[in-house]
């Protein structure tokens, strides 16, 4: 058998394990920073949402007039405009998208 002696060859670029942590750690806080800003201000803005629809819905318990087709100005509306309920005209400008925001309630 013949004995081989390895000779140990430094890279032009060697970190030692403290200097590789310390970099790992300073690239890690770089990233997560911004993630923690994004997140905290979308549960700010899921906190306004909510409190938002639930003052909506406390104004709705208390108001004397709860439906649409109750309401005084619709009516009015209807006669002297707008035609028929769920007619052509009425449909192009009082339509509005459904968003389900259930989700955001508990």
């Amino acid at each position: 058998m013949s004995k081989k002696t390895h000779v140990f060859a430094e890279d032009t670029f060697f970190l030692s394990r403290r200097k590789f942590m310390v970099i790992g750690a300073a690239i890690t806080a770089a990233i997560a920073l911004p993630i923690g800003w994004i997140s905290s201000r979308i549960s700010t803005r899921n906190d306004y949402i909510r409190s938002r629809s639930s003052g909506l819905y406390k104004d709705d318990t208390i108001s004397k007039v709860r439906v649409s087709h109750a309401n005084k100005a619709v009516e009015k509306y209807y006669k002297e405009f707008g035609g028929e309920p769920l007619g052509h005209v009425s449909h192009d400008l009082l339509h509005t998208h459904f968003v389900d925001r259930t989700k955001l309630k508990g």
